[in-house]
């Protein structure tokens, strides 16, 4: 008996390693980061948080990448952060973890931009057995103060947070008891996107920290961003950047705690986390776009089928449009954006969600926050008005790590929309004018390049990526095509249409030398700004776009030859003549 009882246990622990060996190495590398021996000091309330926010049994090892990892040490140590990922890499659970974390009387307020957004969150931490609430101006059952002491998140929008009166006392009552964790701006790009234009409660937000909340951290977090907007917002909230190796190392008390709520010149510090991935499970594709919108409806229809499928758009009317041309394609369509009442776009959501609808037509605030991991297109039907908003919207494709296709269709005349649209009229859903001619010729750029467009996306946010490495799941250096399904009596009728082998850049200098690609004029323009930011100097003291163009028309032999060129002189020339030195070499 002896003897088959030690060999059953043995053959237990056999089968409990191999079945925790599967559970790690199902993990990805980057994501292995955290075992259960480098864990703070609460080690086993973490990871059964942990597990229940993520929905998984236990493994034996906490998944968390590398920027969640920091960023929750920051917060454990009561520090402010910035958080920048990509969609889909679980920027929320960042913010989440260490308010679950907190004591139960202390509350985390997270600021959020979309009553959607919001609602979907709370539903699911609900779901996951956490108390969450999210306040709007609508009826509530209970007396607000009791709603809030019942929860540790609590999501709201900058408006109600700002204009009612009595959330906005709470607040400052938890603030100044010291019960107040943390202040968390999710999707924090719509400080500068939206808080410039329609929604002016964003830029207040700094103003009503200062003067009631400066001794409570913060979390900014976005997944969609560019270098000198972060230094903006630092700016407005009076916080200096730090890196974040400072926020690794030792852990502090937790947040929230007698030790770090009221330390302000700590707040003061803002901890920079940022991971852009490549993620090689998405194809870039940009196609030029067919003439009329029934073709490109009857395009959209043939290749996805019945795939879970976002269909991006530049305003609320052509979302309609095209919602119907579809529709009389053969495909299972919806529409959604802010001109719908509330309940239709609910209703619309959850049947997308679910599948009733393979595919939603939509503006650029559709998808935020949104938890469906399957989505196996994103397309375009008109130009983004920025390559911040390209890289968001594409980024909620292929979130379950399977094969996703993102295709843009692109007409050099959409470019004309989007400035059109910058104006006093608000059917342009969330965009703010100011710096847009730029943006968009920067799009422009992605587009008709023949280059790498993923090196253009990374290095518009600071970036390095390596071209050569592509793994040619961008269709660069390919010219920019029609859908191989396109009818090509369209161009006859004068519409935008390219074949194959027919390419933008085609345009001759006077010396017979060719243009040169916008693509690559983008990527140095890029180069340079990041010189000028490695210098400590202000934007303007970088090289145009223009005379980029012209560096790279006629690439100077000598330092002395590009301080010839008009707009450079002999300082600038001093300054960026080696960005341009592997462009002198491959020439």
């Amino acid at each position: 008996l002896q003897y088959f009882f030690e060999l059953f246990r043995r053959v237990c622990c056999v089968a409990n390693m191999r079945r925790r060996r599967r559970a790690w190495t199902s993990i990805p590398g980057a994501m292995r980061t955290l075992a259960t021996n480098s864990m703070p000091p609460h080690t086993t309330r973490m990871q059964s948080l942990l597990e229940t926010l993520l929905d998984a049994p236990s493994s034996g090892a906490v998944a968390l990448s590398r920027a969640q990892e920091r960023t929750i040490a920051a917060c454990h140590q009561g520090r402010s952060v910035f958080l920048h990922v990509p969609t889909g890499a679980g920027k929320s659970l960042a913010f989440q973890l260490p308010a679950l974390l907190a004591p139960l009387s202390h509350k985390t307020i997270v600021v959020s931009p979309l009553i959607a957004l919001m609602q979907d969150q709370v539903t699911t931490l609900k779901r996951r057995g956490f108390e969450a609430l999210h306040v709007t101006s609508d009826k509530r059952p209970q007396p607000l103060p009791e709603l809030l002491a019942r929860a540790q998140l609590v999501y709201a929008t900058p408006e109600f947070l700002l204009r009612n009166t009595e959330m906005r006392d709470l607040v400052q009552l938890l603030a100044a008891r010291g019960q107040l964790a943390r202040l968390v701006i999710d999707e924090a790009h719509c400080i500068l996107e939206w808080g410039n234009s329609f929604r002016p409660s964003y830029l207040e937000l700094s103003k009503w920290r200062a003067r009631h909340l400066s001794g409570v951290p913060m979390t900014f977090a976005t997944a969609t961003i560019t270098d000198e907007a972060i230094g903006h917002i630092a700016d407005m909230f009076g916080m200096n950047i730090v890196d974040d190796g400072t926020a690794s190392s030792d852990h502090g008390a937790p947040s929230g705690s007698a030790a770090t709520v009221g330390d302000r010149s700590q707040h003061n510090d803002l901890v920079l986390v940022q991971d852009i991935q490549d993620r090689q499970n998405l194809r870039l594709e940009v196609l030029a776009k067919p003439g009329s919108m029934q073709h490109a409806a009857a395009m959209i229809v043939r290749r996805v089928g019945n795939a879970p499928t976002i269909v991006y758009c530049l305003t609320k009317k052509e979302a309609e449009d095209v919602c119907l041309a579809i529709i009389r394609a053969g495909g299972n369509a919806g529409v959604y954006h802010g001109g719908l009442s509330r309940k239709r776009r609910d209703f619309v959501q959850k049947q997308w969600m679910v599948g009733k609808l393979a595919v939603i037509c939509a503006t650029t605030a559709f998808g935020m926050g949104i938890d469906r991991p399957d989505v196996q297109f994103v397309y375009h039907h008109s130009i983004p008005a920025t390559l911040s908003s390209y890289h968001q919207q594409v980024g909620r494709a292929g979130r379950d790590g399977s094969p996703a296709q993102c295709v843009l269709l692109y007409a050099e005349r959409d470019k004309s929309r989007v400035l059109s649209l910058s104006g006093p009229s608000d059917d342009l859903d969330g965009f703010a004018s100011s710096g847009l001619h730029a943006d968009v010729e920067e799009m422009a750029s992605f587009c008709e390049t023949t280059g790498c467009r993923k090196e253009i996306l990374f290095t518009h946010f600071g970036q390095v990526f390596d071209a050569t490495a592509c793994n040619r799941n961008c269709n660069c250096g390919e010219p920019l095509a029609m859908d191989e399904t396109h009818d090509e009596a369209e161009d006859e009728n004068g519409d935008v249409g390219f074949g194959r082998s027919q390419a933008l850049s085609k345009t001759k200098s006077s010396q017979g030398r060719s243009a040169p690609n916008r693509g690559a004029v983008e990527v140095y323009y890029q180069r340079v700004l990041n010189e000028t930011k490695r210098l400590g100097l202000p934007k303007r003291e970088a090289l145009s776009r223009r005379v980029v163009e012209a560096i790279l028309a006629h690439p100077p032999e000598t330092e002395e030859a590009m301080a010839c060129i008009r707009g450079v002189g002999e300082t600038k020339a001093s300054r960026f003549y080696t960005v341009f030195s592997d462009f002198r070499r491959r020439d």
